[in-house]
């Protein structure tokens, strides 16, 4: 039981890695890239032998992907509402795509799903993944102030 839920953990995290390369990838290279093609560069490069992918982290990577992608308007300006002197434009783009990831979770899944504290310690930790630690303390001073401001009864 202990075995199958880290399991679980562990690819429900490798799914929130690849979002945030594929959704990175379409910032880079919007020009050549669908988010489709991106999706299915990510699934592919995703089947790590160790952690694999299931049809439940596929469709995972696909909400996460599509849903920032149908939802970015509204989360970049609940993102910009936590950033003081700050705007979105100014943003690292690595470092705006873990916030986009974290926000559509915290604004769009279900919290039975992916609790709000899980959400944001998992974007804390892609930004310790992908970032430096200024970054990581950015990302983090951003979701937690959004915590603060959204305490879950």
């Amino acid at each position: 039981m202990v075995k199958h839920l880290k399991n679980k953990l562990t690819k429900r995290r490798h799914v929130r890695e690849k979002a945030v390369q594929t959704l990175f990838q379409l910032i880079e290279a919007p020009e050549y890239l669908t988010p489709e093609v991106a999706t299915a560069f990510a699934l592919e490069a995703g089947n790590d032998p160790e952690i694999g992918f299931d049809e439940v982290g596929d469709a995972y990577l696909y909400e996460i992907v599509e849903g920032v992608l149908a939802h970015q308007e509204a989360i970049d300006k609940e993102i910009e509402s936590f950033l003081s002197d700050w705007t979105i434009d100014r943003l690292a783009k690595i470092d705006l795509v873990v916030l986009r990831v974290a926000f559509y979770e915290l604004l769009y899944v279900d919290h039975e799903r992916v609790p709000a504290k899980v959400a944001v310690n998992e974007a804390i930790d892609l930004s310790k993944l992908f970032s430096d630690e200024k970054s990581r303390r950015f990302v983090s001073g951003v979701l937690l102030e959004y915590l603060n401001q959204h305490q879950e009864a």
